[in-house]
């Protein structure tokens, strides 16, 4: 393939010459035997000279202008807007048609997939991702998440939110990796390196409405960002107030609870002592409704019946952290009712395990949880 690249490009470089005019040595005299203005009769040893009257001759041309006047006659082929004279229009034409073969050649390879990850993909489960011997979310550069979302692309929004989310199992956990790109928050946007509770969310969702929303950026300044404006005082920084005002997440815990939910109206971002959680001149009171976690046991049964759909959104609380302004303390995803998907500190990575295991487990401190769609 080099060789023919070297080729290619050596009579393209030919036909630049050609097209210029800078015909070889070679060229020039087969124009002017063309035109026949250079030929002149010679003796021959041995042989009577022929005599011929001496008649006017003009000024000798240049070189480069003989060659051009000879391609103005007639008997000259014409390609692309240019006299060429007989013996060098066939090589001309050549060129030209190869010309596509050799942009064809120096063209990047095709963008392709992990054989191991496509053939997960054609598995259409979303939980099929989580094996970490397939490439994660973070090794993937652009080009392979646009034939991932292609490939996800008819699938429906829940799962393709927990294909991405999957891909992110493994993960490395840090608290805050997203910013604004400017202080006070310098960290990037959308980043796949590291990940905490609600950045599996967000970038999970901003990733299934990346095609449709004119890139993944754009995606999550509207997953994550109030109006789609990044800045810092327009994040949102709390939970449920995302669930309100993000077109990608819906509270649902009254749907699907029901009389089992408590609820707490509570001024998010204003401290019992005053202060603020996060320093920025904003404060909403917002009623927070949770599933207590005694009713956590139903969740299965939920899906069996149909109440939930594969892909939901979990939120834990805490009623003394209510009181003090904040709504939620963690974020998760769960499969199915029976699988939750999270960036957990403990472990450092975001791993899945069964919603039975974290309950019993990290999550015994947790009052309830608030339940929200993807959509």
């Amino acid at each position: 393939m080099d060789d023919r690249l070297a080729l290619l490009a050596e009579q393209a470089g030919l036909l630049v010459q050609l097209q210029r005019g800078r015909l070889d040595d070679g060229l020039r005299q087969r124009a002017d035997a063309h035109d026949g203005s250079s030929l002149r009769m010679r003796g021959v040893a041995g042989r009577r000279r022929r005599v011929q009257p001496r008649q006017y001759r003009p000024p000798r041309e240049s070189p480069t202008n003989a060659a051009r006047a000879s391609c103005a006659r007639p008997g000259c082929a014409r390609v692309r807007g240019m006299n060429v004279p007989p013996a060098a229009a066939g090589l001309a034409a050549l060129l030209l048609a190869a010309l596509p073969l050799a942009a064809a050649c120096a063209a990047p390879p095709p963008v392709a997939l992990d054989a191991r990850l496509e053939r997960a993909l054609a598995r259409r489960d979303p939980a099929a991702l989580a094996d970490t011997v397939l490439p994660r979310l973070a090794a993937l550069d652009s080009a392979q998440r646009a034939l991932v979302a292609r490939r996800i692309a008819g699938w429906p929004v829940a799962h393709r939110v927990a294909a991405w989310a999957f891909l992110q199992v493994g993960t490395p956990y840090a608290l805050g990796p997203l910013g604004e790109e400017r202080p006070p928050d310098a960290d990037p946007v959308l980043a796949f390196a590291a990940s905490d509770c609600a950045v599996l969310n967000l970038v999970s969702a901003a990733l299934a409405h990346a095609p449709e929303a004119g890139g993944e950026r754009a995606a999550m300044a509207l997953a994550h960002y109030r109006d789609g404006v990044v800045a810092f005082e327009t994040r949102f920084h709390f939970t449920t107030d995302r669930l309100d005002a993000s077109p990608y997440f819906r509270d649902v815990t009254r749907a699907v609870g029901g009389s089992l939910c408590r609820a707490r109206r509570v001024t998010l971002n204003r401290r019992a002592d005053g202060g603020r959680w996060v320093a920025i001149d904003w404060s909403r009171e917002r009623e927070v409704t949770w599933i207590p976690r005694v009713h956590a046991g139903r969740v299965a049964r939920w899906h069996a019946a149909g109440r939930i759909p594969d892909a939901l959104g979990v939120a834990f609380v805490r009623e003394r952290a209510l009181g003090d302004g904040l709504d939620v303390v963690h974020e998760s995803l769960l499969w199915k009712g029976r699988t939750m998907l999270h960036a957990s500190s403990a472990t450092g990575r975001v791993v899945a395990l069964p919603w039975s295991a974290y309950l019993a487990g990290p999550g015994r401190g947790h009052d309830g949880f608030v339940l929200f769609e993807y959509r």
